[in-house]
């Protein structure tokens, strides 16, 4: 009997678990008579009841006939899952305005309810940027510090940043200004959380100019970054109007306009791979926008302590160009700004070699005296700094072992990078701070060799492994060609010892050969010489800091060419014996010209951080005129 009642119960509970996402008059007389027998029993394991489905859903017919029945009570609404939410918290999360007038004019108290999370249903609103719920909420007068705040001191504005709804961010800054200069009881603002959203950036993205080369293949990066410059934007921010003759009109704050698209373009951004790189372009553009708002919304004095985290100090750390400029550009004097080890602004840069941001604060900072001399609390000067291990391309704020690093030739840049940096941050300093030491009694050379012992290992041992199958390619290359120089298509004339066919009409054909077979038989040596003078090499860093890298590019490229020459005298060979019987042969050509560009790309894709180094090299070395103290 207990069983087939459990049975029947269970069977009701999943028929009104379907019924509350119908609007059909016999779906909501169905929920009304399971209300009047189960009332706010919960239906699942989380603790909800019918009321949260319903408001899940935005069944407003349904919960209006409860009503009208006058079978809800105030308490009924107040019911809490087990998460501490109550119906009206599931009607504002999903942005369920039609439910949340009703609630709310039922029981406007239910807005003061908070979950387990110490959010109320505004607070909930807020932070999933469902617009239209707290717009309603707002102009109805039932805003106010109490529920737009949570237990941990977090603001609605947090909320939307931390959920990056960075266009309602802006909106909730514009009505409420003094959100931006709120602190939880950590003491973050809302800049705060900004300053660590590094991927809602350009320059934390693979569309930036400083990022390319670290996605898998390069070409298909460039061809992205080409695609998102072309993306119109959906947001502009207008400049401020100083109409004086019509001051009505005159505004002094930046405003956010969206802009119209025409339907081709949404056609064409209807592709999900587009769609992706619109979604990414809109996303950094409101980022940068709201950026701007809250930095000179900020109140700076409170970061006087030290022991509250500097947005600037964040976004130094992750790598946020934007973010770091546009606070400089506004407040100088943050550039002034130390972490609680005592780094400044340019030990982090130096630290995890953002060249952009340290050729940028040498070009613009009138004190950068003061920053290259200071020391931090553990006796480090900024030169120590420049002896950690990375690279450019990826900024973090703690280096993996080299155990865990990517093997293969990208050690290679690991090491000409920290070798380069080195030197570019030595020869812009005094000195007398070459030869400092920190409290662990060491120099900044000695700590660049300690930290670089292990990846001067890893990086010899994979240009080696790299070495060894481009010496077997181009012997096997050279070998090829130096046979096929005595194997010329139509032999040689026993008396005079020339080749048969230089009487022939293919005479031209015949020097076009032996131009591809001694031309691959020439890149095919070099190569051979370049790899051998690379694996006889004493592999100490300084033989990282130009001649492996150019080495490198030097033996990818003359097997490409030695490659390329082959294959184009195989080809020759076949017309020289007229193979083709004087076809047109379109097809082949067509094939070879794909096959070159291909090929070409691979080269480019496998050379380009290779050649990114040395035009830094150059930059640095020989175009730069910012070094201070160059010996």
């Amino acid at each position: 009997m207990g069983r087939n009642r459990t049975n029947s119960t269970s069977h009701c509970e999943s028929a009104a678990y379907t019924a509350t996402k119908c609007n059909d008059p016999k779906s909501i007389e169905f929920l009304r008579d399971f209300w009047r027998e189960e009332v706010v029993s919960p239906i699942d394991n989380r603790g909800d009841t019918i009321l949260h489905f319903i408001a899940i859903h935005g069944n407003v017919n349904a919960l209006k006939l409860l009503i009208e029945e006058r079978s809800i009570s105030d308490q009924d609404l107040k019911i809490q899952n087990k998460d501490g939410n109550t119906a009206l918290h599931e009607a504002a999360r999903f942005g369920r305005l039609e439910i949340v007038k009703v609630m709310v004019s039922l029981d406007s108290k239910i807005l003061f309810e908070r979950n387990s999370k110490g959010e109320t249903p505004i607070y909930v609103a807020a932070a999933h940027g469902e617009k239209e719920v707290f717009t309603f909420l707002a102009d109805n007068n039932l805003c106010d510090e109490s529920t737009m705040t949570k237990n941990d001191g977090s603001t609605i504005l947090h909320a939307a940043v931390t959920h990056e709804c960075y266009d309602f961010a802006i909106q909730l800054v514009k009505m409420y200004p003094e959100l931006a200069r709120k602190h939880d009881k950590k003491g973050w603002s809302a800049l705060n959380i900004l300053a660590t959203k590094h991927l809602s950036f350009k320059s934390g993205s693979i569309y930036a100019l400083q990022q390319m080369g670290t996605a898998p293949f390069l070409p298909m990066q460039a061809l992205e970054a080409f695609m998102y410059f072309c993306i119109p934007t959906k947001y502009e921010e207008s400049k401020p109007n100083y109409n004086l003759e019509d001051p009505q009109t005159a505004t002094i704050d930046h405003v956010l306009i969206k802009r119209k698209r025409s339907s081709y373009v949404n056609f064409l951004l209807g592709n999900a791979w587009l769609g992706v790189m619109d979604d990414e372009k809109q996303k950094h553009i409101l980022a940068l926008t709201l950026a701007r708002i809250l930095i000179k919304e900020e109140d700076w004095n409170f970061y006087a302590n030290i022991c509250v985290e500097n947005p600037l100090i964040q976004a130094t750390k992750l790598g946020i160009n934007e973010l770091i400029i546009e606070i400089i550009q506004n407040y100088p004097q943050t550039i002034e700004t130390i972490d609680k080890e005592g780094k400044n602004i340019l030990h982090i840069v130096v630290e995890q070699k953002n060249r952009f941001i340290f050729d940028y604060i040498m070009k613009n900072v009138s004190h950068i005296d003061r920053l290259l001399v200071d020391v931090d609390h553990h006796g480090k000067t900024i030169l120590h700094f420049a002896a950690s291990v990375g690279s450019p391309f990826k900024f973090s704020t703690e280096e993996p072992p080299i155990e865990k690093t990517t093997r293969g030739y990208k050690t290679l840049i690991l090491m000409a990078w920290g070798v380069l940096w080195f030197k570019r941050v030595k020869y812009c300093v005094h000195p007398r701070l070459w030869t400092m030491k920190d409290d662990k009694n060491m120099t900044p050379k000695e700590l660049f060799d300690q930290n670089h012992s292990n990846v001067c290992i890893e990086a010899e041992k994979a240009i080696k492994d790299l070495a060894n199958p481009a010496l077997i390619l181009s012997t096997l290359l050279c070998t090829i060609n130096f046979a096929a120089v005595f194997t010329i298509p139509g032999g040689f004339d026993d008396k005079s010892g020339l080749p048969i066919l230089l009487s022939k009409p293919q005479y031209s054909e015949l020097w076009m050969l032996m131009f591809f077979i001694g031309a691959a038989l020439y890149d095919s040596v070099f190569t051979m010489g370049t790899v051998l003078s690379v694996l006889l090499s004493k592999f100490d860093s300084d033989d990282f800091y130009i001649a492996l890298p150019i080495k490198y590019c030097t033996v990818i490229i003359s097997v490409y060419y030695a490659t390329a020459f082959t294959v184009l005298g195989c080809v020759q060979a076949l017309n020289v014996e007229n193979i083709f019987m004087d076809k047109d042969v379109w097809w082949l050509v067509f094939l070879l010209m794909c096959l070159g560009w291909y090929m070409g790309l691979i080269v480019l894709d496998v050379c380009y951080i290779v050649f990114d180094y040395v035009y830094y090299f150059l930059n640095y070395s020989f175009l730069f005129k910012g070094n201070k103290y160059v010996m």
